[in-house]
């Protein structure tokens, strides 16, 4: 499709504005400012300037890392050059122990060289400089473990992932288990192991990790995690009887803390309502896997390009516009969650919080109750149709659902945390917190695009003549890692908070209780729990700390609706509208869009999420789904091609 020139988009923008007239004049900025703001994100953005520099200069941002804090002295200095109000660091909380990552190397020495792709977590152990020594399988029984223990001392134990039992099997005692585990844990501690190996799932390391570490008990070896098919070749080798010797470099080191951490903020205020709020932001943290790229180095590049065209545009905005770059995010919204807790009082005087956390495909659109509905309208109206290659749509919902990210904390505190939909070309998947999340990933032309809708957007919604209604807000249900527990959970994974008629309240945790295990699996974060209800059974138990007692609870898990819906590449709410589409996967490639609402499947009609979840899985060949869409929920039909059975 041809490009359209800078000079028609401003033309463009102008004579949409113009064709609002009274509408736009009540809720947004004169068309001036606006036109200049779409020239400049045009014909001079900088918003990938920010993003080489965080990315490629600062590198990885993993919260309580020498990278997150020379990234936030950074991001201050930015936006004061940028001419904005009190640009600051704001001390949030701190860490027990700080994490640095240095750089890593593996390969097989023998009998063949192979070089090794792999990674570990934070806040985990390196080597102390090359460390080679032989692969040995990891013992699944009491026999093994007595068949190999003379070969331990130096060795890499190379977990082997084990079957998955079938339906009915007789299982072992869990107390069983436990020994055999303890006892193999001692065995590679007295015998002094290298480290252990284990495979991910295919060619994505993804990266993880939690903070709650203890300067006194630091870990001692490597975990690693290495991609599929070079696990699968030394297996292979050791398998076949030989030799396998295998030599890591890894450079993780721990500093001594407490670490202190801040969030960055700064300010353009506001002309006659100054202390009123629209926050524009986004999390500057990463994983370190990578350099932290998608996630979240496109929000961060944008944030500071939208308030340089605010500026750089003489925007007079009538509330303050406020730029925050919250940390760890990654682990559970601490910097947004603290801030909140901090500024209680604030909370009523803003009117929206938009944060960029999607990746780099373009900002397309952003959900809106039905009340904002008319006056995100007027707002976007110059954005709406701007590129015919980027068009904008107002979403509008029956809430407004939580995504996992910092909009959350505020949507759970009953303001607007507004998530922006995302579109194009990038497969988020492919770098969300996995080794390939870096500068090549991002696409200049939707990171220009979504800078100049997020300050159009911001400038809007700061002139409205009242703060953005708040009717019909959706809050956050259990919270990152609580929701399918059905609990509120603090810091220290005690309850804060127990769902009416979810499954904690059905057997009988209270507030106050501190969630310890899932099963026999310890949790001590969200992060956690969260795995360990993913990996459970069904049929499973929980495990709390009430006073000084262990309680015990037998738990039943609802079966995973999402698992069959996600396999298309989608995400479905429980009022069946299509929450997200991942790109380029089936039910992208047949049409299906976010905000579309699923009315029948195959020909017979659903009406909740778990007839949809058995239809799909259900599905051979083809399927056809019937949709409401739009605003005038016009009926529509797309037919996915499904992929076959053995390649999903």
């Amino acid at each position: 499709m041809k490009r359209l020139s800078p000079s028609f988009l401003l033309l463009s923008a102008c004579a949409l504005l113009e064709a609002h007239g009274s509408a736009m004049q009540a809720a947004t900025a004169p068309a001036d400012t606006v036109g200049r703001i779409v020239e400049l994100g045009r014909t001079e953005s900088q918003v990938m300037r920010f993003l080489d520099h965080v990315t490629n200069r600062i590198g990885p941002r993993l919260t309580g890392s020498d990278g997150y804090e020379n990234a936030c002295h950074w991001a201050r200095d930015e936006f004061e050059a940028l001419g904005l109000a009190n640009a600051r660091l704001e001390r949030w909380g701190e860490f027990p122990v700080g994490f640095n990552r240095g750089p890593s190397s593996g390969r097989m020495l023998a009998p063949v060289a192979r070089e090794l792709r792999f990674g570990t977590n934070a806040w985990t152990a390196g080597t102390q400089g090359r460390v080679a020594g032989a692969a040995v399988l990891a013992p699944t029984n009491e026999a093994e473990l007595e068949a190999i223990r003379p070969k331990l001392g130096g060795a890499w134990i190379v977990v082997k992932s084990a079957p998955t039992p079938a339906r009915g099997a007789e299982r072992r005692p869990a107390g069983a288990d436990r020994a055999f585990r303890e006892a193999r844990d001692k065995a590679y501690d007295d015998a002094g192991i290298a480290g252990t190996i284990r495979a991910v799932r295919g060619e994505l390391v993804l990266t993880g990790g939690s903070q709650k570490v203890d300067w006194n008990a630091l870990p001692k070896r490597p975990s690693i995690q290495m991609v599929a098919d070079d696990h699968a070749a030394i297996v292979e080798q050791i398998e076949k009887g030989a030799e396998v010797r295998l030599e890591f470099d890894i450079r993780n080191w721990f500093e001594r803390g407490p670490i202190q951490i801040s969030n960055v903020i700064a300010e353009i205020p506001g002309t006659e309502k100054p202390d009123e709020y629209v926050i524009v932001g986004g999390h500057l943290d990463s994983w370190d896997g990578a350099t932290g790229a998608l996630d979240n180095g496109t929000g961060v590049a944008t944030t500071l390009e939208a308030a340089r065209l605010l500026v750089a545009a003489g925007a007079k905005p009538k509330r303050t516009i406020r730029f925050m770059l919250w940390g760890g995010e990654e682990q559970g919204l601490l910097g947004s969650r603290a801030w909140i807790e901090q500024n209680k009082a604030e909370l009523a005087r803003i009117s929206a919080v938009l944060v960029h956390d999607g990746g780099t495909n373009y900002c397309g659109g952003i959900p809106s109750t039905v009340s904002m509905a008319p006056l995100f309208e007027s707002i976007f109206a110059p954005v709406k149709d701007l590129d015919p290659e980027h068009p904008f749509k107002v979403r509008t919902t029956k809430g407004v659902s939580p995504v996992g990210s910092d909009s959350d904390a505020f949507l759970a505190v009953g303001v607007p945390g507004l998530f922006w939909d995302q579109h194009g070309k990038s497969n988020y998947n492919h770098v969300h917190h996995t080794q390939f999340d870096t500068y090549e990933e991002a696409v200049p032309e939707y990171q220009r695009n979504s800078a100049i809708v997020i300050a159009v957007g911001a400038l809007g919604i700061a002139n409205l003549p009242d703060l953005l209604p708040r009717d019909g807000l959706r809050a956050t249900g259990g919270g990152m890692g609580g929701r399918r527990l059905g609990v509120q959970l603090d810091e220290d994974m005690k309850i804060t908070e127990v769902v009416d008629d979810g499954l904690a309240a059905k057997v009988g945790l209270l507030v106050g209780d501190k969630v310890v295990k899932i099963g026999d699996t310890q949790v001590s974060d969200t992060t956690e729990l969260r795995t360990a209800m993913q990996d459970s059974p069904v049929k499973s138990k929980v495990v709390v700390l009430r006073g000084p007692e262990t309680v015990e609870f037998a738990i039943e898990f609802p079966v995973d609706l999402d698992a069959p819906i996600r396999r298309y590449g989608m995400r479905v709410g429980d009022d069946l509208e299509v929450q997200r589409v991942t790109s380029d996967e089936l039910a992208e490639k047949a049409g299906v869009a976010r905000g579309d609402v699923i009315t029948a499947v195959d020909g017979k009609a659903v009406k909740t999420k778990a007839e949809v979840s058995v239809a799909f899985e259900a599905a051979k060949g083809e399927m056809r789904l019937e949709l409401r869409r739009g605003a005038g929920d016009k009926a529509a039909a797309v037919t996915v091609t499904l992929a076959k059975p053995e390649s999903r």
